[in-house]
């Protein structure tokens, strides 16, 4: 039996992994359309790309709270084991996609099957010590968000200088990475399992294949938490999918031959998770101290007031230092959702609650996709408006909440 300090270097390593895989991929989608799939008129593109964007989310929102409930009733490990094998393998199948249509029903499927963060945020929480949650908690972030960093990065040299089909088998080729060192480094009850429960004498939970979201409703706290979270995921994501485009536009306006668009979008999206790593160290950190309600309420507030000036950027490196700043501040955000959550509710219901919230969290994730795609058929900086509007909208809802009051 590992120590548990063991298990989470092993679990950090391994979501690690998985997101610089996710993100190997993510950004080249509109490119991989585009050039591979030949759609190259330019609202049939832009439609293509939100829906294929989307569909994942719309998935996952839809599964993450039923694999959520499960790992509380079988064994958590072996969720992640599933997110990481069952990713490794759908998305390693897109590299063979010869339609937008072959694109859509993998994603779909990957969606089904995916949501690694939440079975490896649940394994964190039930594991750490209370005294090092926050802290533990953060450092996961800190993780993810190096995974996020790196992979669009590599994702993008890869897309300009080996092809974009090579991304998607690379993505495969991480995963499955990733899963093998959780499944021989990770003891097999890390995060707590039915068999242990029964061990210790606690009864059996009814097999049901829905979580009860009776301690959500009831409580203002979690729904606050859910409700700010799919607005910053929404927020989020809007620009994302049309940053490929975007950066075209520029570079035509600049009467700039576009070059490299995979590699310069692998650097603004690499350059802003990469200060959301330092955000959920620092924050992860000094949370606790400074209290929650306020290190959230100043992170949206940030966040959402650095958003509004990428309206009216004119250059790739204007876009970048902008949503450098903007994404520290929303990262911070990350660990201090996370403890909150883990103190508003029994450890036993820890999965669903986590489950819940990520399919919130993809819920915004794919609105946000929708509403970008749909404003930048106005224009392209139209999605940064609707984004920093979102995020005042989550401020609101933060100073609203006096219930918050860790």
């Amino acid at each position: 039996m590992r120590s548990w300090k063991a298990n989470y270097t092993a679990l950090l390593i391994a979501e690690t992994l998985a997101m610089v895989g996710f993100g190997l991929s993510f950004p080249v989608i509109p490119l991989f359309l585009e050039e591979e799939l030949h759609i190259t008129d330019p609202v049939r593109l832009k439609a293509w790309t939100g829906i294929i964007t989307t569909s994942a989310s719309v998935t996952l929102a839809i599964f993450a709270p039923i694999w959520g409930h499960l790992s509380d009733i079988f064994n958590r490990r072996v969720m992640l084991l599933r997110a990481m094998f069952g990713g490794a393998l759908i998305i390693s199948l897109m590299t063979f996609v010869n339609s937008p249509w072959q694109l859509l029903v993998l994603r779909m499927i990957m969606g089904c099957l995916t949501g690694t963060v939440a079975a490896a945020t649940v394994i964190v929480a039930s594991i750490s010590p209370a005294a090092q949650l926050a802290f533990c908690l953060g450092i996961l972030t800190t993780g993810i968000a190096v995974g996020n960093s790196l992979g669009p990065l590599l994702g993008g040299i890869i897309a300009d200088f080996l092809g974009y089909r090579v991304t998607f088998f690379s993505t495969g080729i991480v995963l499955a990475l990733a899963g093998f060192i959780v499944l021989k480094y990770v003891d097999k009850d890390s995060g707590g399992s039915q068999s242990l429960a029964a061990a210790a004498g606690t009864p059996r939970k009814k097999l049901t294949l829905f979580p009860d979201f009776g301690p959500i409703l009831n409580s203002p706290v979690l729904m606050t938490i859910m409700l700010v979270s799919l607005s910053l995921n929404a927020a989020g994501s809007i620009a994302t999918p049309m940053l490929p485009l975007f950066l075209k536009e520029l570079a035509l306006r600049a009467s700039q031959e576009p070059m490299y668009i995979g590699s310069s979008t692998g650097i603004i999206l690499g350059v802003g998770s990469a200060t959301s790593a330092l955000a959920a160290v620092l924050v992860g950190r000094y949370s606790l101290r400074f209290g929650y309600r306020k290190t959230l309420l100043l992170c949206v507030t940030l966040g959402a007031i650095l958003t509004l000036p990428q309206i009216f950027v004119t250059n790739m490196q204007q876009l970048t230092l902008l949503r450098a700043f903007s994404s520290f501040f929303i990262g911070g955000t990350a660990p201090v959702v996370s403890a909150l959550i883990v103190v508003s509710c029994d450890k036993k219901i820890h999965g669903a609650v986590f489950g819940i919230h990520s399919a919130m969290a993809f819920v915004g994730q794919a609105l946000g996709p929708l509403l970008g795609t749909a404003a930048s058929i106005i224009s392209y900086r139209t999605a940064f408006m609707v984004s920093a509007l979102i995020l005042f909208l989550a401020v609101v809802a933060v100073v609203r909440s006096k219930n918050i009051k860790t």
